[in-house]
């Protein structure tokens, strides 16, 4: 039922929601010609009250848009002829960008940086920065969302392109404003939820990695109760592993070919179960220094090749929509089940602290981290 002397309010089901159409002048900025946002209420005044300020803030965004647009096209462009005002192209300030901040980063930091650069690109061209417009950035967001990328990734990919243009702008000195700030993005709830793997399933999958018994089976049989990351366990060598021991373990630590996703990533966890056998296995069968040659014939460890030929592998034996990842997932839910403390749930999978606190001291000794493993295995 639509509630016409409620501006922009209508009632589906019990729940109110705020519509209203976009402005002709700015439709290029958005996917849909009309927005529409459930406002989580099933009280009337509530959503009246709401809708109120949605149309308002609304109305002002609109408003701010316009002012650009005519800055943009009278003001600015009176202060020169030149089509070139900033002097600077978007491929020029992202080489700049690492130039200056990716020195000591890794190589997936300056591949993300060049793909999405080259997205824009690819879609409105190689620019110069104040050639860009809020009309460019929302064909860009549509051109996005229409390949089929969540909202998710749409911001990250605005995130990292804003970030490249305004250190061009702050460190030039330029006199522009960045066009890809405020570009809205609708929440679509297109995020799909990483769900841990059912326990049948885990035994189902290591049960098969013992019987093919290869090098991609025991990548799987480390994660699965570990819980390392892909890349960890990619590109592990021979030393890492340590097995003439009481409590056998395995040393995560960043080496020449493949760097640590961050600093509490590096730790010693356990190896209990069918990760003992990975391990033993892959140990047994290195010839190179790195336990798994296959996916360190570079310069980097290539985790990308492993992940797609494991996910492929994985779904054969599962009926529910999971990934290696899913293993990481798996193990938080395994030692919560056991009542395992979270401060240890953390240094086993590497998670970042809770407390300042938790920092202190050298952690917890392996012996106790192999107690509570070996209960879930």
């Amino acid at each position: 039922m639509l509630y016409k002397k409620i501006p922009y309010l209508f009632k589906r089901g019990s729940t109110y929601y705020f519509v209203r159409r976009v402005p002709s002048d700015i439709l290029g900025l958005y996917s849909s010609s009309k927005i529409v946002v459930s406002l989580r209420t099933k009280i009337k005044r509530s959503a009246l009250l709401s809708a109120s300020h949605l149309s308002l803030e609304l109305d002002s965004y609109w408003s701010s848009i316009r002012i650009k647009e005519i800055t943009d096209r009278y003001v600015k462009r009176s202060v020169s002829n030149s089509r070139n005002i900033s002097g600077i192209t978007l491929e020029e300030a992202k080489d700049y960008y690492l130039e200056l901040k990716g020195t000591t980063k890794p190589k997936l930091f300056h591949q993300i940086a060049t793909r999405n650069t080259q997205y824009i690109i690819n879609e409105i061209g190689n620019k110069d920065l104040s050639d860009y417009s809020t009309i460019d950035a929302g064909k860009f967001r549509d051109a996005l969302l229409k390949r089929g990328l969540s909202t998710s990734s749409v911001r990250r990919i605005f995130s990292s392109i804003k970030s490249i243009v305004n250190l061009a702008i702050k460190e030039k000195g330029l006199s522009i404003t960045n066009p890809f700030l405020g570009v809205y993005i609708p929440d679509l709830n297109d995020v799909k939820e990483r769900k841990p793997i059912p326990i049948d399933e885990i035994n189902r999958i290591q049960s098969e990695c013992r019987l093919v018994n290869d090098e991609l089976r025991w990548i799987v049989s480390i994660i699965s109760d570990t819980g390392m990351r892909l890349a960890e366990t990619v590109g592990l060598k021979a030393e890492d592993i340590v097995l003439d021991s009481d409590t056998p373990h395995v040393l995560i630590r960043p080496n020449e070919k493949r760097r640590l996703k961050t600093k509490q990533s590096e730790r010693s966890v356990p190896l209990v179960g069918a990760s003992l056998w990975g391990a033993t296995q892959a140990f047994n069968n290195q010839s190179t220094g790195y336990l798994f040659k296959r996916y360190n014939k570079t310069e980097q460890s290539n985790s990308n090749s492993a992940s797609a030929a494991l996910n492929k592998w994985i779904k054969s034996y599962t009926q529910t929509d999971i990934v290696i990842h899913s293993f990481r997932h798996s193990l938080r839910d395994r030692l919560r089940a056991i009542e395992c403390p979270s401060d240890i749930v953390d240094s086993v999978g590497g998670w970042s602290k809770r407390s300042v606190g938790e920092n202190y001291g050298s952690g917890y000794p392996i012996k106790v981290l192999h107690k509570w493993l070996k209960r879930i295995t």
